[in-house]
This record gives structure tokens, sequence and C-alpha cells, in this order.
């Protein structure tokens, strides 16, 4: 079954908390679609185990088994195969059982018509691959739509109230409620129960409560009487007692969409500041959902990754107070990625260090890159990327990395404590730092007997694993690293924090096991200071 390819994602919400005063994140914020997601969808919200797709004509609701759902997200961050192998397929791909149906109202008007309104100062911004064509930037939010002229003298609004997704039809004088009719497409059936619509899914039943329906005066709310009526797979509303010269207001509630804040579980890695003041965040983001091309039940398969859990970069950027999302973007290919550290320039622009293992189209599209990977590449590259302030263009990106894992301590995953994971239980403890002229140094760790070197003051692997330095220029747009260089011993080595003095020196501290780590100056508990390094003049 052919899927869009997509990572939905309203607003990475970090592992720490702050201050939201301006801003509700309680509510469905429906996302802007400007190429990132299917054609035939105008805005995505997304809610619990979910999301709701609003098009031209209606909209399309696709949910999860929230079990099943919220057992992959728990185990992407804490691998448990015991839990996995009950979503595991025969060829072992990981699986979560599915169901989408769409609503559109039959006999629309040509002349409706999709007003988005309560927008938010923010928007998101989602690059996909490598390929800019295929990139949407400044992506508007919004709190509320508007599907106006349904019908003649009939709109329909969506929005969140109590933490429920509602939809409210509002027919005003002159308009012929008899003429309002739902189909449901992709339910197996349809039915009233208690005075609510009961929707028969693959899933079990879904619900929508009783049409409260009521006319306002400007001072009080009189309850008019509503029901649903069914007929084959078309839902009319038969209202009665209520004045024909003044707007009626039908307003049910999808009962089932109940809001948990995010509908992923995301991890914050690592957060920084900028001149401004501002918080940067970075994070782990699930991609779980994607639109579905035919309606009815059918399986999600997470493609990409290992163990088919992929997670992209999310970054976001609050301001100085914590009450304003200033932009939230997502950076990412088919595989896994992780941010390991950021720092800010003095125009604002984020650097980021982490890595990927989207290098190859084996899970998809590729990570997003301004010039190629440098060095042969393989598994787990490192990934440097610089974002613009505003969260909407890439100034530069690029992976650099041997054929082996880079950018992972020891092992890609947290199981057990191994080595040098045991002191810091990670398996991502990459840094990146800048100089005066905006230079960028990253520290981190490789298990690549190839890893690029150039200018290196060690230029082959000591054995196992070893850290490693990498020197870019501002813009990352050099053919390869101003110096890149091995540093360990015959045993797990890896560099974890980078500072460099007034002087130009370069102070780096890690972990090693290694009897034999370069150098002349003492190892304290295993962890290595290095004042200036030894053969050339790093500044």
């Amino acid at each position: 079954m052919a899927t869009l390819k997509s990572s939905i994602f309203s607003v990475v919400l970090l592992a720490f908390s702050f201050a939201a005063e301006a801003q509700d994140y309680s509510n469905i914020e429906f996302i802007e679609n400007k190429g990132q997601w299917d054609s035939r969808v105008r805005y995505m919200g997304e809610i619990n185990s979910g999301a709701i797709f609003i098009r031209n004509t209606g909209f399309t609701v696709l949910q999860h088994q929230p079990d099943e759902y919220a057992q992959v997200q728990r185990m992407a961050q804490h691998p448990d195969s015991a839990g996995l192998n009950a979503l595991r397929r025969s060829d072992g791909k990981l699986t979560v059982n599915s169901h989408a149906w769409n609503v559109d109202f039959v006999g629309a008007s040509p002349q409706m018509r999709l007003v988005p309104d309560k927008s938010l100062p923010t928007y998101n911004n989602y690059f996909l691959g490598n390929d800019p064509s295929k990139w949407a930037s400044e992506c508007k939010i919004y709190q509320a739509m508007t599907l106006e002229n349904v019908y003649p003298n009939v709109d329909v609004r969506y929005y969140t109230y109590n933490g429920m997704l509602k939809y409210d039809i509002v027919a005003r004088p002159g308009s012929d409620i008899s003429k309002i009719a739902l189909r449901y497409e992709g339910i197996d059936k349809i039915e009233v129960k208690n005075k609510e619509l009961v929707l028969k899914t693959s899933l079990g039943e879904r619900k929508e409560s009783s049409p409260y329906t009521y006319q306002a005066d400007g001072k009080e709310r009189r309850e008019v009487s509503c029901k649903y009526v069914i007929k084959g797979d078309q839902v009319t509303f038969d209202v009665k007692g209520y004045d024909r010269n003044s707007t009626v207001v039908i307003d049910p509630t999808l009962i089932f969409c109940s809001l948990s804040n995010s509908s992923a579980t995301n991890w914050g890695f690592t957060a920084t500041y900028g001149p401004d003041g501002s918080f940067y965040g970075g994070a782990i983001v699930f991609r779980a959902n994607s639109f579905p091309v035919s309606p009815g039940a059918f399986q999600t398969v997470y493609q990409g990754g290992v163990g088919s859990l992929a997670v992209d970069i999310g970054i976001i950027r609050l301001s100085a107070n914590g009450s304003n999302r200033l932009f939230a973007t997502y950076i990412g290919g088919g595989g896994n990625e992780q941010p390991h550290s950021l720092i800010v320039d003095p125009s604002g622009n984020v650097i980021i260090a982490g890595r990927t293992n989207s290098t190859s189209t084996t899970f998809g599209s590729l990570f997003p890159t301004t010039g190629p990977t440098i060095g042969p590449g393989g598994g787990y590259d490192m990934a440097i990327v610089k974002l613009s302030a505003n969260g909407s263009t890439l100034l530069g990106s690029r992976l650099i990395g041997g054929s082996g894992d880079d950018g992972v301590n020891i092992q890609e995953t947290r199981a057990g404590t191994i080595s040098l994971q045991q002191n810091y239980g990670d398996d991502g403890r990459s840094e990146v730092i800048l100089d005066g002229a905006n230079n960028i140094y990253v520290a981190s760790c490789t298990r690549s007997v190839n890893f690029p070197v150039n200018n290196g003051f060690q230029a082959s692997s000591g054995g196992g694993q070893d850290a490693v330095l990498i020197k870019m220029d501002p813009n990352l747009a050099g053919a390869a690293a101003l110096f890149s260089s091995y540093l360990g011993g015959d045993e797990a080595d890896a560099a974890y924090v980078l500072s460099l003095a007034p002087s130009g020196d370069i102070f780096v501290a890690g972990g090693t096991e290694s009897d034999n780590f370069p150098g002349s100056h003492a190892m304290v508990a295993s962890m290595v200071l290095l004042p200036r390094f030894p053969i050339m003049d790093l500044h």
C-alpha cells in the first residue's frame, strides 16, 4: 500500500519542563501543508495515538492501536527485545495496527473554502532528504479551521475544547439543515447508541458525542432538539423546534480523540542559549504518522532505523522567558538520528552535532545535506548541521565518517552497562563548540578504521574505539575538514567535551580503557585532559 513518506511533528516536547505562559500547548495545532504531506491534505493536527488531516471536502482521521503505539515509543528509548517481539512480523519488521476513515460533506457547494484562524506566532520546518525541492519551511500553525459555505449559509469549524477535538456546524438563517449530510468512508458499521454516534473499526468502537445543538440570542443559549439519523454510510441531523430566522449550531465532539500534549514520546538530549537569551533544545522525536492513501483497516509499518524504530532530530527555540516558541523543526532521514550537542553563534544560528544512519536509501529518504559525505561513510556517520536563527534554512549540513559506526559510544543502544557506557549511560556523547572566527569543533568517537583524517596528529586507529577531533569551516562548505584526527590507544576511547583557551589551545576530556593512550599527561579516573595536542599547533 503506497503511503506518503512523512514525519509529522507539531512541537518537540523535551524531557525537561519550561514555562508556557502565553501559549496553550494542550490545543491541537493545525500545521500548513506546503508539500511535506500528501497533496490532498491542507492541514494536519496531531491527536492522541494518531492524527487528523483537514481536506477541502472534509477530514480524515488516523488512529493507531494505543497500547501498541505506546509500546513502540517506549522501546525506541529503552530497547526490550521481549516486548518488541510481540509487534514483529515474520519478516522482522515492526508493525502497529491502525485504522483510518474519511468524513466528507455530501453535495458540498463548489464555493466552499477553507479558512484557518487563531494563528500562532511560530511555524514549523520540514527538511526531508537531501533534495531541497522537497523541503517545506515556515509552515504556519493555527488552532482552528473553518470550512466556509459548505452548503449555502452553512459553515463548519474545527477546534479544540477541554482537550477534545470538536467540529461545529453553523447553520445561518436561510440554510437548509436537511441538506447537511456526512459520508463516512472506511468504517465497518455506523449506529446510534445512547444518542451517541458509534463507529465500529478494526480497533474497536470510536464515538462522537450526542450532537448538542443550540441557538443564541446574544444573552443566553437555548438548547434545540437534535439527533443523528443514519442511512447507509451517511449521517444527517434531525433538528426540531428551532427558529429558522436565527443561527443554529450543531456541536458534536470526537470524544475518542483526547489529547496528551504530545501524540508521541520525545526525549530531550541537549540544550543551549542564544545571544538574546533565547533557549534552544534538541531532542529525538518519533515519526509514527503517515497519510493513508486508501481509507479502511490497514497496518502501519515503521520504516528505517534499527528495529524499525525511526526517530528524527527535533530542534526547538523558545523566547528568553520560555513563553513563546520561536520555531520548532525536525531534521532527519528515513533512519535514526540523535542530536548530541548544540552551540549558537553570535547571529543566533544554531550548530548541531549528532549522528545519523540515514546515509543510504536502505531506510528511505537520505539525511538532508548541503555537500557530499566526508569519508567513505557507512553505518552511523557524524552529522554536523548549521540551521538559521529562524529555523527555516539549512546554512550547512555535512556528514563525516568511515565505513564503521561513527558518533556511537560503544554500542548504539543503552542496554546494560558496557565499557565506557557504564559511567555515562549514553551511546551519544559528542560536543560541538566554536572559536572566535566561528570555525566548528566537534569531539566524538569512532569505530571506523578508515575514518577520514586530514592533517591529523594521529593518522590511524589505535584499535577498538577511538576518540576523534574535527575542525570544520563556519559554513561546512569545505571538501574536507580543516583538520580531523584519531585520538586513542588499543582499547576503547571517547572524547566527550571540548573547550578553547584564549591562546587557542584545545582542551579535550573523555574516557579511555587504553593503557597506551597517547600523550604525556596523567589520566585521572579514566578522564583525559590534553592542554595541547602534540605534533601540531591546533589553533
